[in-house]
Order: C-alpha cells, then sequence, then structure tokens
C-alpha cells in the first residue's frame, strides 16, 4: 500500500501546486479591480463589482506583452466607466504588496470630464494603490518619451483609429518598463515607467491580465464593454497576442490562461485562439450602491 499512498500523495501536491497558481492568476484581476477601483471609486467601492470579461495568465515570469485592441466610443455618464487595458504585475508577496502597470482606453466622464474615448495609463507601486500611484501623469511617475505624440490622457477618435497597439517591455539592463503604442498596425515609443517606482515590478511580472472590465456606481446601470456586443461578428476582440521572454524575443501567446467572467449574462469572453479573443456586453446589469 505505500507506493500507493506515495501516488495519492504526489497527486494531491501537484494540485495543490496547480490551484495555488490558479488562484495567484486569478487574483491579479480581483486585486486590480478591487483595489483600482477603489482608487477610482473612493472608500465606498463594493468588492462585487466592476464586472469582468477577461483573461489573466497562470503564475510565471514574463517581461512584456504586445496586443491589438479594437477601440470604440460611447456616450456615458457620471457614475460609468468602461474599460479595455492589459494589466503587468507581480504578485510575488500577495494581494497586500502588489505591483502593477495598466495599459488601454477607456471612457471615464467622472474623470475626465467628459465621454471621449481616452488613451490611458494607471500605476501602483509597492502599496497596492493605497497611498500612491494615479492615472496618467497626474503624479510623478509615468515619463512621456521626448517629441511622442500620443500621450496618457490624450483623446482618441474612435472613427478614425479603429485598433490601437500596445506593446509594453522591460528593459532588463535598467528593470524600466517602457510603453510603445500606436493605431492601425504602427507603433512608437510613449514612455516608460521607471523601475525605481516599483519593487518586485523591477525585477520581472509574475502575472498578465486582457480584457474588459466596467463599473458603475448606486443605481446605475454598468456601461457597454467592447463594441456592446457579446461575443460574435460584431464584438470587440483583443488580437496578435504575443508575450515577451526573458531574452526579450516575442513569443506566441500558447498560454493556458483563466477565463474570468464575472456576470456571463451581462459580459462574456471567448477561449483565445490563434493568438486573439473577443468580449463584451451591451451591459444594463444593476449594481449594488457603492
Amino acid at each position: 500500500m505505500m507506493p500507493t499512498l506515495n501516488l495519492g500523495i504526489h497527486i494531491l501536491v501537484i494540485y495543490l501546486i496547480f490551484l495555488a497558481h490558479q488562484i495567484q492568476g486569478d487574483q491579479l484581476l480581483r486585486t486590480n479591480e478591487e483595489t483600482g477601483y477603489r482608487h477610482v471609486f473612493g472608500s465606498g467601492y463594493d468588492k462585487d463589482t466592476p464586472y469582468k470579461a477577461a483573461h489573466a495568465t497562470y503564475a510565471a515570469s514574463y517581461f512584456g506583452l504586445v496586443v491589438t485592441m479594437d477601440v470604440y466610443g460611447y456616450n456615458l455618464i457620471n457614475g460609468q466607466v468602461s474599460t479595455t487595458k492589459i494589466i503587468i504585475g507581480n504578485l510575488e508577496d500577495g494581494k497586500s504588496n502588489e505591483d502593477a502597470i495598466w495599459v488601454g482606453w477607456q471612457v471615464y466622464p467622472k474623470h475626465y470630464g467628459d465621454s471621449h474615448t481616452r488613451f490611458f495609463t494607471l500605476w501602483t507601486p509597492r502599496d497596492a494603490y493605497r497611498t500612491t500611484g494615479c492615472f496618467d501623469m497626474e503624479c510623478p511617475g509615468f515619463e512621456p518619451a521626448w517629441g511622442a505624440r500620443l500621450k496618457p490622457g490624450a483623446v482618441i477618435d474612435p472613427s478614425s483609429h479603429q485598433k490601437i497597439t500596445i506593446k509594453v517591455l522591460q528593459d532588463r539592463k535598467t528593470g524600466d518598463w517602457w510603453i510603445h503604442a500606436g493605431f492601425n498596425g504602427s507603433t512608437t515609443v510613449i514612455g516608460r515607467y521607471p523601475a525605481k517606482l516599483f519593487d518586485k515590478l523591477s525585477r520581472k511580472a509574475t502575472n498578465i491580465a486582457m480584457g474588459g472590465v466596467v463599473g458603475a456606481v448606486g443605481s446605475t446601470p454598468s456601461p457597454p464593454m467592447g463594441s456592446g456586443y457579446f461575443p460574435s461578428s460584431k464584438a470587440a476582440s483583443i488580437t496578435g497576442i504575443s508575450y515577451i521572454g526573458e531574452d526579450g524575443k516575442l513569443r506566441p501567446f500558447a498560454l493556458n490562461t483563466i477565463k474570468v467572467e464575472t456576470k456571463s449574462s451581462c459580459y462574456s469572453v471567448t477561449p483565445i485562439t490563434n493568438d486573439k479573443f473577443s468580449y463584451g456586453g451591451p451591459g444594463g446589469c444593476s449594481t449594488r450602491a457603492f
């Protein structure tokens, strides 16, 4: 019976390792939406929202990501926010000590004072948004490249820019995280997040997430995500997904991921196939009061 017992213990250990990695991958989204949108909405944040339709990687070592996102516009009101983004983070020490960078586009009237679609970044250092970190260049952190035409917070006209390609990669010598972005197939250097802003993320990323997230306050209905359609021929997509290894080379995104859907009847996401997936939904979900 001893060999059978040892085999059972071995299988249990493998399962626990797998489960731990799954929890940590999903935690990147939970941590970022919970702490990030508490950063956005204030201390009244409701942990049951916002709504997500996204993919998160299992814990590993990552040094960058490249994606191309469809871009859309909406007429939102104060109390609504709709975002499509990538998150690159390090969760080695758990939820209370997390470094992360968000990059993507969003419509966020309360923050920007209008319902324009904007290119944005959001960062947090080692305190998981509790004291520092901010959107765009609203606090010291992100350093724009000289002559960069696209800056965080800039308005995007979805009618003329249907897709935005975003590349985030780490300079292995300095630990800085560089952001490149551009429309309809071209990219240029936008700027960097210096390594000194971070603790663990200055060494590497352990988790990546990408997809849509929307939120609303009080009795305000949740807004559209993506194109406003569930996954279909009309849905928003994220394509051309590649990740960057320690050697700085692009690799096809042949990785297993954790599919995260807060409420699939409102917003959903397809599996990643051939380096792409679709996501979104029309919104209209009710929320509890923040």
